[in-house]
């Protein structure tokens, strides 16, 4: 399958900028997407704790899920926390690769890259100056003064 989106490989340090984008946005969405599935998890959980602690008499079942509603709670927490720090720490060294690559492109590829071209084009003016026939002279008047 051939890509649609074509990729710049002519220069290194627009990988780095384009692939520290990359992971920058992927973190985002991953701190995004962790946040709302433990929301989620928690609400639930919390519902089904709060009904195992209304209990007036619990049954050795009722304890053991109690506990473990307890301790699954801590763990969704820990996880949080754990994800949050990991792709926090991606997004830092993607926003740092992105910044990298993107003053060091803008700083020393462009402007080599710009004057590359201006000087194509002054070329290019005069070959089409020099194959071009010259203009026809000028008539000379008919009256003379």
């Amino acid at each position: 399958m051939e890509s649609r989106i074509p990729l710049p490989t002519d220069n290194i340090y627009k990988f780095y900028a384009l692939f520290g984008l990359l992971a920058f946005m992927f973190s985002i969405g991953g701190i995004i997407a962790v946040q709302r599935s433990t929301n989620d998890f928690m609400y639930k959980s919390l519902i089904d704790l709060e009904a195992v602690k209304s209990v007036e008499k619990p049954t050795a079942a009722d304890t053991i899920k109690r506990q473990l509603l307890e301790r699954l709670i801590d763990v969704a927490k820990s996880d949080k926390d754990y994800f949050n720090n990991s792709l926090s720490g991606l997004a830092t060294v993607g926003f740092l690769l992105m910044g990298f690559g993107f003053f060091k492109w803008h700083r020393e590829i462009q402007p080599l890259q710009d004057e590359m071209l201006s000087l194509q084009v002054a070329k290019l003016r005069r070959e089409v100056q020099a194959t071009s026939p010259s203009p026809p002279p000028a008539p000379l008047p008919s009256n003379p003064p």
